[in-house]
């Protein structure tokens, strides 16, 4: 289950700063997928399916030790603490910005806005996801 829930919301995350790029040419889409900063990866040219499927492992792995950290203190179905973490895990990430040229200035208020909003969003998206599997799971139990 958190393994589809990881790959469900790195499509949200994925989906709503590509819209977001084609929108407002700020490149937030392209600093999800950078890998520049990456020594081994950063002289390839990867094809973008192989660049988003980096970026939904690393969903998969966010969803996965975020729950586990917020069932340990009993705050596993409770939507604030995945908004804040993946908020936090936004701020920390997006300063990669100035490791690139093809990134986001780190000055860019524009690309913040966007950005962490972004992070709000799939914390939303992590939390829902994870209700309806209890749900449902639930309701398969109940038959």
């Amino acid at each position: 289950m958190i393994w589809i829930v990881g790959i469900v919301s790195g499509f949200v995350l994925g989906g709503f700063l590509y819209i977001f790029q084609h929108w407002t040419a700020i490149p937030v889409y392209t600093l999800l997928m950078n890998v520049d900063y990456f020594p081994v990866l950063s002289g390839m040219d990867l094809p973008n399916w192989l660049e988003f499927s980096f970026h939904l492992a690393v969903s998969v792995a966010v969803v996965w030790i975020l729950y586990l950290v917020l069932k340990k203190k009993n705050l596993e179905q409770r939507l604030m603490p995945y908004v804040f973490c993946n908020t936090v895990i936004g701020l920390l990430i997006f300063p990669t910005t100035m490791l690139s040229d093809r990134t986001p200035e780190i000055g860019s208020t524009g690309a913040w806005i966007i950005w962490l909003t972004g992070h709000m969003v799939y914390g939303i998206s992590v939390w829902g996801m994870l209700r309806i599997g209890k749900w449902l799971k639930e309701k398969r139990y109940e038959s």
